[in-house]
C-alpha cells in the first residue's frame, strides 16, 4: 500500500511510504502523541470520576515532590493536570474501531487524567454528536472544555474543531486510522464502475496507476466480481499520491480512454506495465488498445479531466485516506493489497 504519512497502515501484503518509501506499522507514531487527543460534548463531570486519580480532601498528601504514595491501603497518584473527559463514538461490533491504543498513548504522553466514556454510533446521543460535528468516520473523539487547560494545548489546537465548550478531534489531521465510515462513500454519476448500479454491495476503490500494490490487487478485485457476480459493483476513484510522478496524468489518460468506451482496457494496460506511464508511453498504449489517438491526445493535452482527478483526491483526503490501494466496502474500511479472504469476510458479513 502506498502511504501518505508514517502514522498509519502497513498491511500484511506490504506497503510503501508516500513520503519516505519506508514500511510502517498500523497505528499511531509516538511522535504524534500530543496530537491524538479525544474530545467531549461539553458535559463536565463534577465530583468523583469513578477512579482514584486525585486524593480526596481527607487524604494527607506528603510534603515534597512525591507524586505517588500509599495510604489507607491504596496507592494514590497526584497530578497537576485537570481531569479531561472524552466521549468516544464507536461501533462495538467493528474490529477496526478499537480505540484503546490511541487512548493509552494519550494517557502516557500527556493526559494521565483522561476520563473515557464510549457510546455506540447508533444511540441518540451519538447521532446528535455526529450531526453536530459532521463526523465522517469512527472512532471519533470529543473532548470537554478542560482540554484547553492542559499545558500542551497550544501545540495541538490546530487539529481540533471547537464548537461551544466541546472539541472534536479531526482524525484526518491527527493521522488516526479509520475504523469505518458513518455513511458509505457518495457515488457520482461520472464515476467509473463495473457491475450493476443496484448491486447489493458497492466497493469503492481508491487507486494509483503507479502503485505496485494497486497493480497487485487488480486480480483480487476480478476474482471478487467473478465470485459474487451481479451482487457486486466496483467503483473506481483516483488517488495518485504526490510521489508518483506520472500517476496523475495516467489517471487523466484513463478518463480520456473512457470517452471512447475503453477505460478498463486502459486501466489494465497501464497496470500491466507501470514503467510506461510517460506521455509518449500513454499515447502508444492508447494506440495499442485501439483508441483514436488524435482524440485521445487532444483530451490528455487539454487537461480535460484534471479537475475530476483532483476531486477524487480531495474526497479521499476528506475520508481520511492516507495511501493506496484503499477500499470501502459499503461503510467498511479495508486498506492495502489484501487477499481475497479479507474481502470475502466483510462482504459475507454484510450480505447476512
Amino acid at each position: 500500500m502506498e502511504i501518505v504519512n508514517n502514522f498509519n497502515d502497513e498491511k500484511k501484503n506490504g506497503s510503501a511510504d508516500l513520503e519516505s518509501n519506508k514500511n510502517t506499522k498500523r497505528g499511531l507514531d509516538p511522535n504524534v502523541l500530543l496530537i491524538v487527543f479525544g474530545l467531549i460534548m461539553g458535559f463536565i463531570i463534577s465530583g468523583s470520576f469513578g477512579f482514584d486519580i486525585f486524593p480526596k480532601d481527607d487524604i494527607n498528601i506528603p510534603e515534597g515532590e512525591i507524586k505517588a504514595f500509599e495510604q489507607n491501603g491504596k496507592t494514590w497518584v497526584a497530578f497537576n493536570d485537570p481531569v479531561v473527559n472524552v466521549i468516544i463514538i464507536t461501533d462495538k461490533e467493528c474490529e477496526n474501531c478499537d480505540y484503546q491504543e490511541v487512548i493509552e498513548m494519550i494517557k502516557g504522553a500527556a493526559i494521565p487524567t483522561l476520563n473515557v466514556r464510549d457510546i455506540n454510533f447508533d444511540t441518540d446521543e451519538a447521532s446528535e454528536l455526529i450531526e453536530f460535528f459532521n463526523v465522517r468516520s469512527i472512532p471519533a473523539f470529543i473532548f470537554d472544555s478542560r482540554l484547553v487547560e492542559i499545558k500542551e494545548y497550544d501545540q495541538i489546537k490546530d487539529v481540533f474543531i471547537n464548537k461551544g465548550e466541546s472539541y472534536y478531534l479531526d482524525s484526518v489531521k491527527a493521522g488516526i486510522p479509520i475504523g469505518r465510515l458513518i455513511e458509505a462513500v457518495k457515488i457520482n454519476e461520472n464515476d467509473i464502475s463495473k457491475g450493476p448500479e443496484n448491486a447489493e454491495i458497492t466497493i469503492v476503490e481508491f487507486s494509483d496507476f503507479e502503485c505496485s500494490f494497486c497493480s497487485g490487487v487488480k486480480e483480487t478485485v476480478r476474482q471478487i466480481m467473478d465470485k459474487y457476480g451481479d451482487d457486486i459493483r466496483v467503483v473506481y476513484k483516483h488517488f495518485p499520491i504526490p510521489t508518483s510522478k506520472n500517476a496523475k496524468k495516467a489517471a487523466e489518460a484513463s478518463e480520456c480512454a473512457n470517452d471512447q468506451g475503453k477505460f478498463w482496457e486502459m486501466h489494465d494496460a497501464m497496470f500491466e506495465d507501470q514503467s510506461k506511464l510517460s506521455i509518449s508511453d500513454l499515447e502508444q498504449t492508447a494506440k495499442n488498445i485501439g483508441l483514436n489517438v488524435d482524440d485521445f491526445n487532444d483530451c490528455l493535452n487539454s487537461g480535460k479531466y484534471s479537475q475530476k482527478v483532483q476531486d477524487d483526491i480531495d474526497i479521499g483526503y476528506e475520508l481520511g485516506i492516507n495511501g493506496t490501494p484503499t477500499f470501502f466496502i459499503e461503510k467498511e474500511f479495508l486498506s492495502g493489497a489484501q487477499e481475497i479472504e479479507e474481502f470475502e469476510k466483510i462482504i459475507d458479513l454484510l450480505r447476512n
